[in-house]
């Protein structure tokens, strides 16, 4: 069984891979997750924003796997470990590994695993064996297994809204102010444009605006960010109060809404042993 570490970097067996690496600040783990691409970053931002994310680790493990080309598809074998070879004698049967994207806690305990791919990718063969890899060590974890595309992460509003706030994280906000605004906030909700006229009558509005996206970044104020772009008329609830989660619609699990292959559901036939 996997016991995920606190923090572990595997980027010594994904330097070969093409493309630059994109930091994306994580107060959750209390440092910057290393991102290979823009896709990547995408993800990452989003999971460091989600109200029910505990934990992130970026290329968390090295999973080695044994495969071979068969008359009726390709077969795989997980292994504990790496192996002293590359292929076997006659060639038939070959070792490689993978390095998945992310590894996520949930505050419920769940485990993750996440992978970012374009979907133009989807159906290579290379691509389908390997998500079929991490799709079945998740399953021998007993974590869920997730498939992610730039068609998931960047439908809707939630990114836009998540990238807008990330702006004002570390805004030197005036606390008098802070205070006022979370006190005007009931626990109904209030929409952003009464906050602004009612108990900030009299602040300048750019500032009083600033600092309601600071909360919302902080997470002392919450707001559903998969509603609409925010705007004046957004709904501001008290901290905690809206706990939104990417998983539970379009990050749903491989083989359901992201329509990516799963370790049982490759278009390539595969049999994981």
């Amino acid at each position: 069984m996997y016991q995920d570490p606190s923090d572990l970097s595997t980027f010594k067996f994904r330097r070969r891979t093409p493309g630059s690496f994109v930091l994306v600040p994580c107060p959750k783990v209390g440092r910057s997750l290393r991102c290979q691409g823009q896709l990547e970053a995408a993800a990452a931002v989003t999971l460091a924003s989600c109200p029910l994310v505990s934990h992130i680790l970026e290329q968390p493990l090295v999973i080695w796997y044994a495969w071979q080309e068969t008359a009726g598809g390709v077969r795989i074998q997980l292994l504990d470990e790496a192996p002293r070879t590359r292929s076997s004698a006659k060639g038939r049967i070959r070792y490689s590994h993978i390095v998945p994207d992310f590894l996520v806690r949930m505050a419920s305990g769940r485990r993750r695993l996440l992978e970012v791919k374009p979907s133009q990718r989807l159906e290579r063969k290379i691509v389908q064996r390997k998500l079929a890899v991490a799709g079945a060590f998740a399953k021998a974890q007993g974590w869920t297994f997730h498939v992610v595309t730039q068609r998931e992460l960047f439908a809707g509003p939630l990114l836009s809204n998540l990238r807008l706030l990330s702006r004002y994280r570390s805004l030197s906000a005036v606390s008098s102010l802070v205070d006022r605004i979370i006190q005007a906030v009931p626990s109904e909700g209030v929409p952003v444009i009464e906050v602004l006229a009612g108990p900030l009558s009299g602040i300048d509005l750019p500032t009083a605006r600033i600092h309601v996206f600071h909360l919302l970044a902080t997470d002392r104020l919450s707001f559903d960010p998969r509603a609409a772009l925010f705007d004046d008329q957004s709904v501001l609830f008290p901290t905690g109060a809206v706990p939104w989660d990417p998983f539970d619609s379009v990050w749903a699990a491989s083989g359901s809404s992201t329509g990516g292959p799963s370790a049982s559901s490759a278009n390539l036939p595969m049999d994981v042993l």
